[in-house]
C-alpha cells in the first residue's frame, strides 16, 4: 500500500505542479495543531513548558510571526524566477505555516482584541478548518466557480454568475458553510439555496414574516437537525482546540427591596470536594469495543509473525491497492504496540487514549487519501477497512469521558528528550552501519545519516531509497532500533504517577495512635512507618492501608492498620486512589483475616506466597533431639566467649546507637537493603524507641552481630534488622535469637510472642512423602534460585526454632496482571534494584 501511495502522489501531486500547494496545506495544519498544543500548555501553566514570548514584558502574539512569514515566504516566491522547483516547496510550506498562525488568531483581527479563549475565539477555528477545506478541494482539481479559461465565453460567465448568485442565497440564509463551500462545489450552493433557511438568517426575517408556517418548520428544522450538528462541530471544536472559557454573566443591580436584612453573615461551608459523574453506559461500551479490537489486532499480529501460511494472506491483502484496518499488519513490533494501548486504554489513561486516537486519526487520514484515488476505491476490502477504522476513530471520540487518569508528572519531557536524544544516536549508528556495510561505494555522511533516519522511521522494502545499496540486516537492525525507540517513548509516556515517595509527619502520628490501639492484631502492623509507604486512611480515620507505588503497582503490605470495622472503608479508599492514577491494586504479605477483607471488599484473589515463622517463649525449649542441631550450635559460640545484651532503643546512649548504626551499615558491605513488608528501614531513629536490640558480644565486648525487632503490639516482637561482621564467628545470630528467646520466657523483656524471618515458598522445600514431579520440578527452580535471593536458606533458619508457621497471602485483580505485581514485590524488596548514576541514603537509615 504504500509505495502505491508514494507512486499516487507522485503521479497526482508531483507531475501536476500540487506539490507546493500540498505543502502549504501540510504547513497550515501542522502548525495549527502545534500552536494549539502550545497555547494549551500555556493554560494549563505546565511548567516545563517555555510559555508566552514576552520580551521586556510585552506579549508578541504569533500572528505577528505568522505575518511575517507570509510576508517573506510570499514575496520570495514572486521572486524566484523560471521553474522554482525544490524553493517553491520550501516557501509553499513556510506560507502554510504562517497561514496557521495568523487564522489561529483571526478573531484577535476580527474583533480588536483578545478573544482567544472565548466563545467568539471559535471563529479562528472555523477560519482554519474553512481554509482547510478550500486547500484540500483545490487540491483534488475543484476551481471556484466552476473554473475559468483564459479568455471565458459568455455561457462560462453565465453559469459563474448563477453559481455565485446561489452562493449570495444561501449565505442569506444563514448557511455560511454550506455558501462558502458552494464556491467550489456547486451542488452544496444549490442545495443551500433551495432549503428552508435558517429562523434567525436576513432571509427568515425578509421573507418569512408573513409566512408564520414556514417559519415554524425552519424552527422545527433548527431544533431537530441543526443544533446537533453544531453540538457535535463543538465536541470536535473542544478536542481539537480547547474548551473556551465560560463567558460569565455581567452582574445583575442589587434589589434592596426584595432582599430580607440579615442579622450576620452566615458561615461559608468548606469546600466539598465532588467526583466526576461516571461515564454514561453506552460511552462505556464504546471504550470497551476500542479495547476489545486492539486485543484482537494483537492477536492476529502475533499469529501473523508466528504462523508463516497466516502471515502470507495478512501481507497479501495490506501490499498493493490494497490495505488492511488500522494496525492489522503481520509482526511483533505492532502487535507490542497494539496491546500496550489495550492495557493502558483499560486504565482508562488519558496518555493512552490520546495516543490511540493519533494513530487511528492517521490512518483515517491516510485511507481517506488514498479512497480519493481511483485505483483504492475500486475494492471494496478497502472500504471495509476504511469503514472499520472510521468505526474505531469514533468510538475513541464518543468515549473521551471515559478516559481520565492523568499521568505522572514530567512523562511528556521525558518522552520527548528519550525521542529526541535517542533518535539522534540511533541515526548517527545508522549513518555509521550504512558507510561500513555500504555495498557499491561510501556514501558521504548527508547521505548516510538521511539513509538511516528513513529506516528508523519506516520499514525496509515499504519505502524505496536510490543510490544507497546496504546489506538487509542492517535495515533490519534500524528498524528494530527505531520501534523499540518508539515502544520506550510511548512507556514513558503512558507511565502512572509515581505517587507520594514519604509519608508525613502528621501521618506518622496519626498511624502510630492506631498501631497504640489495634498494633497487637498484625506482626507487620509497625512496619506500616516505613518512610516510604503513604497511609490512606479511611473517611472515619479509624483505620489505614499502608502501601507505596512501585512500577505503575499500588503494592500494600501486610493487613490494614487500626480497627477491622472500619477496614472495608480504609480498602475502598485505597482502591478507589488506586484506579484514579491508574495503578495495579495488590497487597503483599496479607494475613488471613485482612486477606479475607481484602477479597471481600476488593474483589481481589489471593495466592499462597510463603509462610511467617512465630515463636512463642513460653512454649520455646532447647530440650529434645529435634533441637540437637541448634542446641550444640549455642554451646558453641557459648564457649567461644560471646555473650547477649538485650535492651530497648531508648535505653541505649546516643554515641553508643551511633557505633551500632555505623557497624549495621558497615556490615552491609555496600549490598542494597532488602525488605518492605517485614523491614522498617531505619535505624536509630528517636521515635522508634520501643523498638528492642539484641547484640552479641564477644569476649573482649565488642559487638560481632546484632538483631532489631520492633514491637508487635504490647506483648510481642517482630524481627526487623539482622547483621553480623562476616569475620566472626558462625552461628551467632541463632545464638541471639536463642538467648532473646529465653529472656524472654524469663520475663525479660516481658513477651509472649515473637516474629521471626518471612519463609517464602515454605511448603515447596518442607520434604513431603510421595511429592510429584511438578513439585520437584518447582523446588529444583527454588533452590537454583536460592543462590541469589537466599529462599531456602531462610527457610532453614526459621525451622530450627520449631515455630507455628503463619500463612500469607499476595492478593491480585487479575492473573495478568501478577507478572508486574512480581516485579513490583521484588523491587520493593531489593531482591531486583534499578541501575541509578548516584545512589544515597538518608541519615540514620541502614
Amino acid at each position: 500500500m504504500w509505495q502505491s501511495l508514494l507512486d499516487a502522489y507522485r503521479d497526482r501531486i508531483v507531475d501536476t505542479g500540487r506539490e507546493p500547494l500540498f505543502l502549504l496545506l501540510l504547513g497550515l495544519v501542522l502548525s495549527f495543531l502545534f500552536i494549539r498544543i502550545s497555547t494549551r500548555l500555556i493554560r494549563a501553566q505546565v511548567r516545563w513548558w517555555p510559555g508566552n514570548v514576552t520580551p521586556g514584558g510585552l506579549h508578541i502574539h504569533h500572528v505577528v510571526f505568522g505575518q511575517a512569514l507570509l510576508l517573506i515566504c510570499g514575496v520570495a516566491a514572486f521572486a524566484v524566477r523560471g521553474d522554482g522547483g525544490s524553493w517553491w516547496n520550501l516557501l509553499g510550506f513556510g506560507f502554510g505555516v504562517g497561514c496557521g498562525l495568523v487564522l489561529d488568531e483571526f478573531a484577535l483581527v476580527l474583533h480588536l482584541k483578545d478573544v482567544y479563549w472565548s466563545t467568539q475565539g471559535r471563529t479562528s477555528v472555523d477560519a482554519v478548518m474553512l481554509a482547510v477545506a478550500t486547500i484540500g478541494l483545490l487540491l483534488l482539481g475543484e476551481l471556484p466557480l466552476g473554473g475559468f479559461a483564459r479568455h471565458p465565453d459568455g455561457p462560462t460567465l453565465a453559469g459563474a454568475c448563477g453559481l455565485l448568485a446561489l452562493v449570495v442565497v444561501s449565505l442569506l440564509k444563514g448557511k455560511t458553510w454550506t455558501g462558502l463551500l458552494g464556491i467550489m462545489l456547486w451542488p452544496l450552493a444549490l442545495v443551500g439555496a433551495v432549503r428552508l433557511a435558517r429562523p434567525q438568517s436576513p432571509w427568515a426575517r425578509w421573507r418569512y414574516r408573513s409566512r408564520p408556517r414556514r417559519l415554524a418548520r425552519a424552527e422545527r428544522r433548527e431544533e431537530r437537525i441543526h443544533r446537533r450538528l453544531v453540538a457535535a462541530k463543538t465536541a470536535v471544536y473542544d478536542l481539537v482546540a480547547g474548551t473556551p472559557d465560560v463567558d460569565l454573566e455581567p452582574a445583575r443591580p442589587a434589589q434592596p427591596v426584595s432582599a430580607p436584612p440579615a442579622a450576620a453573615a452566615p458561615a461559608v461551608p468548606p469546600p466539598v470536594v465532588v467526583e466526576a459523574p461516571q461515564p454514561a453506559p453506552w460511552r462505556l461500551r464504546c471504550a470497551a469495543f476500542a479495547q476489545w479490537y486492539l486485543r484482537i489486532v494483537t492477536l492476529i499480529d502475533l499469529l501473523g509473525a508466528v504462523v508463516a501460511p497466516f502471515r502470507a494472506q495478512v501481507q497479501r491483502v495490506d501490499r498493493g491497492e490494497y490495505f488492511t484496518p488500522v494496525l492489522v499488519t503481520s509482526g511483533f513490533t505492532t502487535a507490542l504496540l497494539a496491546g500496550l494501548l489495550a492495557v493502558m486504554l483499560r486504565r482508562r489513561k488519558r496518555a493512552a487514549w490520546i495516543a490511540a486516537l493519533v494513530v487511528v486519526l492517521a490512518h483515517a487520514g491516510l485511507y481517506g487519501v488514498a479512497l480519493a484515488f481511483p485505483e483504492f476505491r475500486a475494492h471494496p476490502f478497502n472500504w471495509f477497512s476504511a469503514a472499520l477504522t472510521l468505526a474505531v476513530l469514533l468510538a475513541l471520540l464518543l468515549s473521551r469521558p471515559v478516559f481520565r487518569v492523568r499521568g505522572g508528572r514530567g512523562n511528556v519531557p521525558l518522552a520527548a528528550a528519550v525521542l529526541v536524544v535517542g533518535g539522534a544516536l540511533l541515526t548517527a549508528l545508522g549513518a555509521v552501519a550504512v558507510r561500513l556495510g555500504h555495498t557499491d561505494g561510501v556514501p558521504d555522511w548527508g547521505e548516510a545519516a538521511r539513509y538511516g533516519l528513513l529506516r528508523l522511521v519506516t520499514l525496509s522494502g515499504v519505502v524505496k531509497v536510490t543510490g544507497v545499496e546496504v546489506p538487509r540486516w542492517i535495515d533490519l537492525a534500524l528498524n528494530l532500533l527505531g520501534t523499540a525507540l518508539l515502544l520506550l517513548t510511548l512507556r514513558i509516556l503512558l507511565r502512572s504517577p509515581l505517587g507520594a515517595e514519604q509519608q508525613g509527619p502528621e501521618d506518622e502520628s496519626r498511624l502510630r495512635l492506631l498501631l497504640e490501639r489495634h498494633g497487637g492484631r498484625d506482626s507487620l502492623g509497625y512496619f506500616a512507618l516505613r518512610r516510604d509507604k503513604s497511609p490512606c486512611f479511611s473517611p472515619s480515620g479509624k483505620a489505614a492501608v499502608a502501601y507505596r507505588v512501585v512500577n505503575g503497582v499500588a503494592l500494600a503490605s501486610g493487613d490494614p492498620i487500626g480497627d477491622p470495622e472500619a477496614w472495608p472503608q480504609a480498602i475502598e479508599e485505597w482502591q478507589r486512589l488506586a484506579r484514579a492514577h491508574a495503578w495495579i491494586p495488590a497487597v503483599t504479605g496479607a494475613g488471613e483475616q485482612g486477606g479475607a477483607v481484602y477479597a471481600r471488599v476488593a474483589g481481589l484473589r489471593a495466592l499462597h506466597l510463603g509462610d511467617e515463622a512465630v515463636v512463642e517463649p513460653a512454649r520455646f525449649t532447647l530440650d529434645g533431639r529435634e533441637m540437637r542441631g541448634l542446641r550444640q550450635t549455642c554451646r558453641r559460640v557459648e564457649r567461644a566467649g560471646y555473650r547477649v545484651v538485650v535492651r530497648r532503643h531508648r535505653d541505649i546512649p546516643a554515641e553508643e546507637f551511633a557505633d551500632l548504626v555505623r557497624l549495621a551499615d558497615a556490615w552491609r558491605h555496600g549490598r542494597s537493603e532488602r525488605g518492605f513488608s517485614m523491614a522498617l528501614g531505619r535505624l536509630g531513629d528517636p521515635a522508634d524507641g520501643d523498638c528492642l536490640i539484641a547484640e552479641c558480644r564477644d569476649e573482649a565486648g565488642r559487638t560481632a552481630a546484632l538483631l532489631s525487632f520492633v514491637p508487635w503490639g504490647a506483648d510481642g516482637l517482630s524481627l526487623d534488622l539482622m547483621r553480623r561482621d562476616r569475620e566472626s564467628d558462625n552461628g551467632l545470630v541463632e545464638y541471639t535469637v536463642t538467648r532473646l528467646l529465653e529472656h524472654a520466657r524469663a520475663g525479660e523483656p516481658a513477651v509472649r510472642r515473637v516474629s521471626l524471618n518471612f519463609a517464602m515458598f515454605r511448603e515447596v522445600f518442607e520434604e513431603r512423602l510421595g511429592a510429584g514431579p511438578v513439585l520437584r520440578l518447582w523446588r529444583g527452580v527454588l533452590r537454583f534460585l536460592s543462590r541469589w535471593w537466599q529462599l531456602e536458606s531462610l527457610y532453614r533458619a526459621n525451622a530450627r526454632y520449631r515455630p507455628h508457621w503463619q500463612p500469607r497471602y499476595v492478593l491480585y485483580e487479575k492473573p495478568s496482571e501478577l507478572p508486574a505485581i512480581g516485579l513490583a514485590t521484588a523491587l520493593a524488596e531489593g531482591f531486583l534494584t534499578r541501575p541509578r548514576l548516584r545512589r544515597g541514603r538518608p541519615a540514620g537509615r541502614t
